[in-house]
């Protein structure tokens, strides 16, 4: 009996560590994967805004993978609402009063946005990259859950029934998924 107890044991204890080990790689392959869709986001804002410097292009890259990651959204179609949004341009205001990078309404989300970001006091403190791209991800994810999960409805939902907006960000999500499949 007492072998039979030990070989137990042992297997027990090579299960477990086999399935740490997997654990592990999955791990690896899940930093691996962000960090190629990062560096494929940065490239397509720095080659959509060649004024933006490479290292704001990956400051920006990383705040939309953590905001994808926080609010389970897809970080591709994230950065192609501020490629179309704002071009890229953190300073970008349109007529209709919409701020930064994801062109936040600051006359419509204001009250929300200060309750939630308590140091935004005013619209152009919208100009914070990390605050706007985290608000406007979060906006974006409430309409995705109004439009049941599909995301080109949520773009719409967005922006407010944009159907170019939805056909242009498409392009731009098929566009940098085919960059990650030929790498």
């Amino acid at each position: 009996m007492k072998k039979f107890d030990i070989r137990k044991k042992f297997l027990s204890a090579l299960l477990l560590i086999l399935i740490f080990a997997c654990i592990a790689v999955s791990a690896d392959r899940q930093a691996e994967a962000q960090t190629s869709k990062a560096a494929n986001i940065a490239n397509l804002f720095t080659r959509v805004n060649p004024s933006l410097s490479a290292k704001k292009a990956q400051e920006y890259s990383s705040i939309v993978i953590e905001a994808g990651e926080k609010f389970k959204q897809d970080p591709y179609v994230i950065a192609a609402l501020i490629v179309h949004e704002s071009t890229v341009n953190n300073k970008a205001v349109s007529k209709g009063g919409d701020y930064g990078l994801m062109q936040i309404r600051w006359k419509v989300h204001a009250k929300a946005i200060k309750q939630r970001f308590p140091k935004v006091k005013k619209a152009s403190d919208m100009f914070d990259a990390r605050t706007n791209i985290f608000y406007g991800t979060e906006i974006f994810s409430d309409g995705m859950k109004k439009a049941g999960g599909d995301w080109k409805k949520g773009v719409l939902r967005y922006s407010a029934g944009n159907k170019k907006l939805v056909t242009k960000v498409t392009k731009t999500v098929n566009e940098l998924n085919s960059n990650a499949k030929k790498k």
